[in-house]
């Protein structure tokens, strides 16, 4: 009678595969949590500066600028009133960056 082998992963084996996975994911968690943060304070400074562009528009034209909606960005410190209103803005969790936006040059930093 003839005796076929047994197919299929040893413990050892598989334990190396989970020990591998698992150093894999302690470096890329880092990197994805980093990636979350520029991504929110990235969408924060481009939200914030169309806003400052839409109000200058506004402003130059002698109208009140909109309320900013704050969708990736917290409240505004304060509602631009004159051509030469300047504001600041926080990016959303879990960003943290905090900008300054000026309605003369139409920018935020």
């Amino acid at each position: 009678m003839k005796q076929t082998a047994q197919k299929g992963f040893t413990l050892i084996e598989l334990m190396i595969v989970v020990a591998i996975i698992g150093i894999l994911a302690a470096v890329a968690l880092p990197a994805y949590n980093d990636y979350t943060a520029d991504a929110a304070n990235n969408a924060c400074h481009a939200e914030a500066t169309a806003y400052t562009k839409a109000a200058a528009v506004d402003l130059y034209q002698g109208n009140t600028p909109d309320d900013y909606s704050n969708s990736r960005c917290g409240a505004y410190s304060a509602k631009p009133t004159t051509t030469t209103s300047t504001f600041t803005v926080t990016a959303e969790s879990p960003g943290s960056t905090t900008y300054t936006c000026s309605i003369e040059t139409s920018t935020c930093s």
